[in-house]
Order: structure tokens, then C-alpha cells, then sequence
């Protein structure tokens, strides 16, 4: 039976619509009641800082992203070579999301600017039934070029294309988070300060709001394009003819 395989990659791309943020605050003490109770004196400042940004801003946070979590470890430090144990660290962690992406840069100012917050890299992402919308995209375009290129192997071995059938195939998702520039603008981060960003546009004379004259006018977090690749195989094999015995009426 004849047969063949073909491979091809499928890329769909859209605009991010979310935004993720995550922040955290620790504390130390002796015992794990003192490190809760120096712990609720910066979540509530924390509380109040948030609610005030949202109102600032005009901001609203995506329905049920926010998310809390707590951990508590033990605190050992070295004392002349020897590791003693000094007490409790307790770490609160805080996260939520955003639709309106005109205002991370805001966000994140905002956020980075608050005493004893560690604020982590915002990331980019879609609402699920975007992202599978982008799938099917991403998914149709794959079989597209698998399909032009049988034909093309079929044109050159001078074979029907019509008399071949799909007879396996293998589907392969990669769901990237991430666009070039803003992997680019997190590198740039570790480079510079607490804060991401990417090179302003190139003008005549270097880049435009670099730093110098101007200041760092054009510098903000970028957030790119979504993207979702797949890759396909589809195996064709030549199409079965059934052959049907009529039955003898005696």
C-alpha cells in the first residue's frame, strides 16, 4: 500500500489581553505569633495601597484573580561557622490580573514604588476561550501547508491526489506566553534596575528618550503578541477499494 507522511508548523498570533502581576511581603520573628503579627501591619498598608491605585487609576481587577497564599519557614542564619536557628520567616504572596494592558506600566510603577513589597516580572496571557480560538487558528493553518505540500508530492511523483485518504495523523500544541519583545525587555531588566523594559524606537541619532537629554520618556513594558504553534503529521495512504460479490438468487 502506498503511504506517506507530511510535517508541517501551524502559528497563530493576537494581542495580548491580560496582564498578571504578583507581590510579596515577609516577615521575620522568634516565634510564628510574632511574625504574623509584624506580617499584618504590612498587609493591611499593602491592602490600602491597592485600593487606593485602583481608584487612582480607574482600575478594576479581573473577576476572581485575586489570589493569597502564606508560608512560613524556618528562619537559621550562621553565627562564627555555626547555623542556629534565629526564629520563623513567614512570607504573604499576592496576585491578580488585569485587562487593561494601557495601564501596566502605571501598575507597575505604583507597585515597585511601595517599602518592603517585592514585586515579580509581570507576565502576559489570554483569556482561556481566546487562547483555544487562537488553537483552531493556529491548528487550521497547520493542516493547510501539510496539505499543499502532499499535493506538491504528488504533482512531482505524478500521482492522483484524489486517490490518497488520511490515515493517521499526530498533533503537537505549544502555547507560548511570551512575545520576542517582551522576552527581550525582560532581559534588559536583569541588566539595568527593579524594573522591565524595553529599548525606545531608533531615531537619527539613537535611540529616541534614551537616557540623556529627554530622560526615559519612551521606556515601558511592552507586552508583544500571543502566540500558539502547532505542529502536525498526517500520515495519507491510498484509498481501499472494496469489492462487493453479488449474491446468487437460486
Amino acid at each position: 500500500m502506498q503511504a506517506t507522511t507530511v510535517a508541517a508548523q501551524g502559528l497563530a498570533e493576537a494581542p495580548y489581553t491580560i496582564a498578571n502581576f504578583g507581590i510579596s511581603l515577609s516577615s521575620k520573628g522568634k516565634d510564628v505569633p510574632e511574625a504574623k503579627r509584624l506580617l499584618k501591619f504590612q498587609i493591611e498598608n499593602l491592602n490600602l495601597a491597592l485600593l487606593n491605585m485602583q481608584t487612582d487609576l480607574s482600575l478594576e481587577f479581573v473577576k476572581n484573580s485575586v489570589h493569597t497564599s502564606s508560608q512560613v519557614q524556618e528562619d537559621w542564619e550562621y553565627v562564627k561557622n555555626n547555623r542556629e536557628m534565629r526564629g520563623y520567616a513567614l512570607t504573604y504572596s499576592l496576585s491578580f490580573q488585569i485587562e487593561d494592558l494601557d495601564k501596566v506600566n502605571q501598575v507597575f510603577d505604583v507597585l515597585t514604588s511601595l517599602s518592603e513589597v517585592r514585586v515579580a516580572n509581570p507576565t502576559f496571557g489570554l483569556k482561556p476561550a481566546q487562547r483555544e480560538k487562537l488553537s483552531k487558528k493556529a491548528l487550521k493553518n497547520a493542516f493547510t501547508k501539510a496539505y499543499e505540500r502532499f499535493e506538491t508530492e504528488c504533482g512531482v511523483l505524478g500521482l492522483d491526489v484524489n486517490e490518497f485518504e488520511i490515515e493517521n495523523w499526530e498533533v503537537n500544541y505549544h502555547d507560548s506566553r511570551r512575545g520576542n519583545r517582551v522576552a527581550g525587555a525582560m532581559a534588559a531588566r536583569a541588566a539595568t534596575s527593579n524594573a522591565v523594559y524595553e529599548s525606545a524606537a531608533m531615531g537619527p541619532e539613537g535611540p529616541v528618550g534614551a537616557i540623556g537629554p529627554g530622560g526615559m520618556d519612551s521606556i515601558d513594558l511592552v507586552s508583544g503578541l500571543a502566540q500558539v504553534i502547532v505542529n502536525i503529521e498526517v500520515g495519507y495512504a491510498k484509498k481501499t477499494t472494496s469489492v462487493v460479490t453479488p449474491k446468487t438468487v437460486e
